[in-house]
């Protein structure tokens, strides 16, 4: 308990002025289940075996041909995995969800609020079970949401007058929208890819007559300017990114370039809470 105390985990206290005894902090109240803004399902996620192997598993990555730290030790790709294993993916939403409440209270209920106004539709790209999406459509009943990703995720999932889900690829098909959502989704990709997405969703802009945008949610390390604590954990979540898949965590000079070679004129970047930023990008 010492090194929990120590930690911030805990607290010591005294109870009648005598007795030792611990207490919640602000962080381990975050970790109570049935309570706001409870992130124990995503402490759960990232503390199991499954997504802790593949750190223990280094050299054998440096000898073998696979692209990520994941593929050596699962086999198969970070997706294909959570497909063949529902009961985890149900878990992994879940975790994404936790973190969707917290910041849903930063995106649509404060000051980020005015980035829907006036918006008839959104596509949630890779939405996972719609959290952010129902929270959007609740809070602006004139945008007609709709979340997108994989046939494994969204089955089953309750639609709503203006929330419908669709199953499918982002690198295949995303339905026409006035704005795309996209959060947490680029730092799991890399560049290539990322390009792709940016380049198919410039031209859905284009032949709705330069009316739309993009709106992103993700992580933008800013070493010089944040405090040290802040700056390593970005670095650890880019280690995360490089070990499950092939993303990374970005500069704003990065993002920029992105942004650029898929012929979008300018963006928008807004500090949320924490890691996260909103960057809004424009044809």
């Amino acid at each position: 308990m010492r090194l929990l105390v120590h930690s911030g985990c805990f607290k010591k206290t005294k109870v009648n002025g005598q007795e030792e005894a611990y207490g919640l902090t602000a962080a381990s109240t975050l970790l109570i289940k049935d309570k706001p803004y409870c992130l124990s399902p995503t402490v759960s996620v990232f503390v199991d075996p499954f997504f802790v192997a593949p750190y223990q598993s280094l050299s054998s990555w440096f000898k073998g041909a696979e692209l990520t730290l994941w593929e050596t030790v699962h086999g198969i790709k970070f997706w294909e995995f959570m497909n063949q294993n529902p009961g985890i993916n149900q878990r992994f939403n879940e975790a994404m969800a936790s973190d969707t409440e917290i910041l849903t209270s930063f995106v649509v209920k404060a000051e980020c609020k005015q980035i829907f106004e006036g918006l008839g539709s959104l596509v949630d790209v890779g939405g996972g079970n719609g959290s952010l999406s129902r929270i959007i459509s609740e809070a602006f009943p004139g945008i007609k949401c709709t979340v997108l990703d994989l046939p494994h995720v969204v089955a089953n999932l309750p639609e709503a007058d203006n929330l419908k889900y669709i199953a499918g690829d982002m690198f295949q098909f995303i339905p026409p929208a006035d704005a795309f959502l996209f959060k947490l989704v680029f730092h799991g990709l890399g560049d290539e890819d990322g390009l792709k997405i940016l380049k198919k969703r410039r031209a859905a802009i284009a032949s709705n007559g330069e009316r739309g945008k993009v709106i992103i949610i993700d992580i933008v390390i800013n070493a010089e300017e944040e405090e040290h604590e802040l700056t390593e954990t970005k670095f650890l979540f880019d280690i995360v990114m490089s070990v499950n898949a092939t993303g990374k965590e970005r500069t704003e000079s990065e993002w920029a370039k992105l942004f650029f070679d898929a012929c979008f004129s300018h963006y928008k970047i807004t500090p949320i809470f924490g890691m996260r930023f909103l960057i809004e990008i424009y044809p």
